[in-house]
C-alpha cells in the first residue's frame, strides 16, 4: 500500500526553534493517523518516510518511537511499525499523568518566575490569542507548545521538566486534533489565562488547580473528539440495509 504524500520536505513540516526533526516527524505523523489518512493496520515503512521527508532513516525511527508511545502504532517483529486503533483508556492515563506533572510544574513557576519572566509569559499568552482566529490550527498548536514549555522552564526542576516532556509526547497529538476546533482554541486559552493570573500573583495552589483543570478538561475534550470519531466511522461501515432495520 503506497503511502499518502504527506510532504515532500522536511521544511515544509511545523516546527519551531526547539524541535529536532523527529519531534516535527512525529507530529505530522499523528496527525495523519488521527485525521484517518493512515489506516488501522497499515505499516509505516521507515525508508518511505525519510525518502518522503528527505531525511535519513534515524529520525524517522524516533518518530516512530514516540507514536508507540502514544500509543497509536504498534511496533511488531518482522512487520516493522503498524498502526492501531487509539485506546480511551490509555489517552487517559496519558492525560492523569500530564495533568499531575504539569500542575507541579505551573505551582514551582508561580514560586520561582521573576517579573521578566512573567511579562515574557504574558507575551506568550497574547501570541496564543492572536492564534486563534488570525491563524491556522498547527500555528495556535505551536503556540500553545511554547506557552507550556515557558512554564516548565520557569519551574526551574530538569527532572521534572523531562518528565513532562516524556508525557507530552502521548498526549499531544490528541489535543492537537481537538484544536481543530475554534471553540476548544478558545476554551484553551481562557484556561491559560486562569493559569498565568496565578502565576503572577505567584499563587502556587491556584496555579496547580488551574492547570490541573486545564489538562483534565483537555483530556476529556481529546477522549469526546475521538469517540464521536469513531461513531462516524461506525456508521459508515454499516450497511444501509442493516441501519434501515
Amino acid at each position: 500500500m503506497a503511502i499518502v504524500d504527506i510532504s515532500n520536505r522536511i521544511s515544509n513540516l511545523d516546527s519551531d526553534e526547539t524541535d529536532t526533526l523527529s519531534d516535527s516527524i512525529r507530529r505530522h505523523l499523528a496527525d495523519e493517523i488521527l485525521a484517518g489518512r493512515f489506516p488501522v493496520n497499515h505499516r509505516l515503512d521507515e525508508q518511505e518516510l525519510a525518502a518522503k521527508f528527505e531525511v535519513s532513516r534515524t529520525p524517522v525511527r524516533e518518530a516512530i518511537r514516540q507514536l508507540a508511545s502514544a500509543g497509536l502504532v504498534d511496533i511488531r517483529p518482522r512487520r516493522g511499525a503498524v498502526v492501531v486503533s487509539v485506546d480511551p483508556d490509555k489517552i487517559g492515563q496519558a492525560f492523569e499523568a500530564a495533568a499531575d506533572l504539569e500542575a507541579l510544574s505551573a505551582g514551582w513557576a508561580a514560586m520561582r518566575a521573576t517579573l521578566v519572566e512573567m511579562t515574557e509569559l504574558i507575551d506568550l499568552h497574547e501570541m496564543c490569542a492572536g492564534a486563534i482566529t488570525g491563524a491556522t490550527p498547527d500555528e495556535f498548536a505551536a503556540a500553545n507548545r511554547e506557552f507550556h514549555d515557558k512554564i516548565a522552564d520557569l519551574a526551574r526542576n530538569e527532572s521534572l521538566k523531562s518528565a513532562t516532556r516524556l508525557v507530552r509526547v502521548q498526549t499531544a497529538p490528541f489535543q492537537r486534533a481537538q484544536f481543530q476546533s475554534a471553540q476548544e482554541r478558545e476554551r484553551s486559552q481562557k484556561d491559560h489565562g486562569e493559569i498565568l493570573a496565578a502565576i503572577c500573583n505567584q499563587d502556587r495552589q491556584a496555579a496547580e488547580r488551574a492547570m490541573k483543570n486545564h489538562i483534565l478538561r483537555a483530556s476529556l475534550a481529546a477522549l469526546r473528539h475521538e469517540n464521536n470519531k469513531k461513531n462516524k466511522t461506525d456508521e459508515t461501515i454499516i450497511p444501509e440495509s442493516k441501519r434501515r432495520k
